[in-house]
């Protein structure tokens, strides 16, 4: 049960200008409030492919990417497959490296470190979560990954610079969705309020940072100077409701179906569904919809301004701004040397 209390609620706010200068480039033109990620990660895509093509020409080699995936979860299956159909598309050399659930974490350990000193692999990802028996030490595992091979950006170092600047090489890739997603209605975030359901660390904190920081002028600068609530599993039922149907846009990442409802969405406002969980209701099963969101989307669309489905949403997107993320982190590594 999604049980939430009014303690630890998070208000960032940044005070803005009454008289706000909007953007006056053309908005996309709005046949259905469903946003869907696929046009935006294929932008994306096309980008990453040109740049893949500069960067075998000048190098004379494919960028590699290689994912280390422990045990058989089948979601994490479904996740490198997603990974890696887009990475090849792209023209990257996509490996995979399949340890048994049992492997000790000096063995994880070992290939993190071979991985890491292979100079003609620019990119690494640990797929979680791990098994149960290395899931305390997930945190060491993400942080032996070299920093300028961490493509998630989940290690310290990269997270650290991200919140001290929040303007670092790389962004974490659920974070950079939800900056591209926000782009593509092109509307400014001055003044806006948004809600950000959930308050982890790779999602909900750094989304909140990103969309409060002081608005400076750069491309980004649209997804910027927003008053930014955090509302998580110790705020009350009561006021998660109150607060979202105040706000402009409202952001969940907490992967528990139905979290939003209807009731909680005014009208106009723009939904971003970051959770997603299985689902096995006669209905999930009878449409073919086994993966949902957090939000009730059937029923919040009807209101919504935009929304955001899952799947083919946010998750098209991350993808696609995770290899982004490799081919960045790529180039700087060869211009280092």
């Amino acid at each position: 049960m999604f049980r939430l209390s009014i303690k630890h609620i998070v208000k960032l706010t940044i005070f803005q200008s009454r008289f706000l200068i909007t953007d006056s480039s053309p908005k996309i033109q709005q046949k259905s409030n469903i946003l869907y990620g696929k046009p935006i990660a294929e932008r994306i895509i096309k980008r990453c492919q040109n740049e893949c093509m500069e960067f075998i020409e000048k190098y004379q080699r494919h960028p590699k990417l290689v994912t280390i995936l422990v045990g058989g979860n089948e979601s994490s299956k479904l996740y490198v497959r997603n990974k890696q159909r887009i990475a090849e598309r792209v023209g990257i050399e996509f490996h995979i490296i399949n340890h048994l659930m049992h492997i000790t974490p000096l063995n994880l350990f070992n290939t993190i470190q071979q991985l890491n000193n292979d100079d003609n692999i620019d990119g690494i990802i640990l797929q979680l979560p791990l098994p149960l028996h290395l899931i305390d030490k997930t945190e060491q595992f993400i942080n032996a990954i070299r920093s300028d091979k961490d493509i998630d950006a989940h290690s310290i170092s990269n997270y650290n610079l991200y919140r001290q600047k929040s303007t670092s090489l790389i962004t974490i890739p659920v974070v950079a969705a939800v900056r591209e997603i926000l782009l593509e209605i092109n509307e400014p975030l001055q003044g806006k309020d948004i809600v950000i359901i959930g308050r982890s660390k790779y999602v909900g904190t750094p989304l909140a940072l990103m969309l409060s920081q002081q608005t400076i002028e750069s491309k980004y600068s649209l997804v910027s100077g927003a008053t930014v609530t955090i509302c998580h599993r110790d705020t009350h039922l009561d006021n998660l409701t109150w607060y979202c149907k105040h706000a402009d846009i409202v952001i969940s990442a907490v992967g528990r179906p139905k979290v939003v409802t209807h009731r909680m969405i005014k009208e106009g406002a723009i939904v971003i569904d970051v959770g997603i969980s299985k689902s096995w209701t006669d209905k999930a099963v009878m449409h073919n919809r086994r993966f949902v969101g957090d939000v009730d989307f059937d029923e919040v669309k009807r209101i919504a301004r935009w929304i955001t489905p899952v799947p083919g949403g946010v998750g098209r997107v991350t993808v696609a701004c995770l290899i982004s993320n490799l081919l960045e982190l790529a180039r700087q590594r060869k211009k280092m040397k």
